[in-house]
């Protein structure tokens, strides 16, 4: 199973810069993941603020740093046109040597998504939209578009895993073709067995955003699950964070895209995290969205993976 870190941290979303970033590749996490909040709601729960995730991900890209993946958690469908979200990938898995893990949703956020004039419907249709023109711009050299016009990529370009995060089945039914994974809500890892049966999507590789709180006060927590409105955390103990890992990894995640919610900067929780997510991870294959062997040193340049066929 493969682990990344969720960046900004939900409570000090500011604090993710430069600092921030040598301190997740010095502790070993092995990817970046950034979201997109445009909006805060204001419904006394939303406490969730992100930068612009194309932006904070060229950032983290432009350091050097040798993150294995870099993710989106996710771009939001109904905020960016089709053409210039392609774009703006295009040019992410250029900077990143091909080390982009594209994750992709409609966004949940009510009253964000009706400032942009999106209900049920449009959100359904713009999500359908998007992923088809991301699959023929980027995978089949953009042949639905007129003669009058050319999608250009850069030599060595391949294009990124595409997951999706939606439980809509008419949706999972119609977009299964064009995904290599989908991107599920956090859940304590006994519901996972059976939380995709039936589903149209239940045999995609699994990638799971789980809000963590890791106790290093009380180190023998047990499990449990804290429920702050938008968001569930699941809390334990720093001695039991390991066998609590353990049993995702066993329910057949490929991924764990880790978030931090009451992370207050000391490092303790990310320290623990970073040590048990050490023991679990597993490396990038070569031909994925990664590099071939990651720099030995922080601060080096990754090597631009091969060029290689379509995931």
């Amino acid at each position: 199973m493969r682990t990344g870190i969720l960046l900004p941290l939900y409570d000090d979303p500011w604090q993710h810069g430069l600092r921030r970033l040598y301190e997740a590749a010095e502790l070993g996490f092995t990817g970046v993941w950034t979201r997109d909040v445009t909006l805060t709601e204001n419904d006394g729960v939303d406490r969730a603020v992100a930068g612009d995730p194309v932006a904070d991900l060229a950032h983290a890209m432009g350091t050097g740093l040798p993150f294995e993946e870099f993710g989106t958690a996710i771009l939001c469908a109904g905020y960016r046109h089709p053409l210039s979200m392609a774009r703006s990938v295009v040019m992410l898995q250029q900077i990143s040597g091909n080390r982009l893990v594209l994750g992709l949703g409609a966004g949940s956020r009510t009253n964000v998504n009706a400032l942009y004039g999106l209900d049920r419907q449009a959100r359904r249709q713009n999500l359908l939209q998007t992923v088809r023109t991301l699959d023929d711009l980027l995978r089949q050299g953009g042949r639905d578009l007129p003669d009058t016009v050319r999608f250009e990529k850069p030599p060595g370009f391949r294009p990124p895993p595409m997951l999706l995060a939606s439980g809509d089945p008419a949706v999972l039914a119609e977009l299964g073709p064009y995904l290599d994974g989908l991107m599920v809500p956090g859940l304590p890892p006994e519901k996972l067995t059976n939380a995709d049966e039936g589903h149209p999507g239940a045999l995609l590789p699994r990638t799971m955003q789980l809000s963590l709180a890791v106790s290093t006060a009380d180190r023998h927590l047990p499990v449990g699950v804290r429920d702050l409105g938008r968001i569930a955390v699941v809390e334990v103990g720093a001695e039991l964070l390991a066998p609590l890992l353990e049993r995702y990894v066993r329910h057949g995640l490929e991924r764990l895209v880790l978030h931090l919610p009451f992370d207050d900067l000391t490092g303790r929780q990310l320290a623990v995290l970073a040590a048990r997510s050490r023991e679990l991870a597993t490396p990038v294959p070569a031909g994925a969205a990664s590099v071939g062997a990651a720099p030995a040193s922080v601060g080096a340049a990754p090597t631009p993976a091969p060029v290689g066929s379509a995931p």
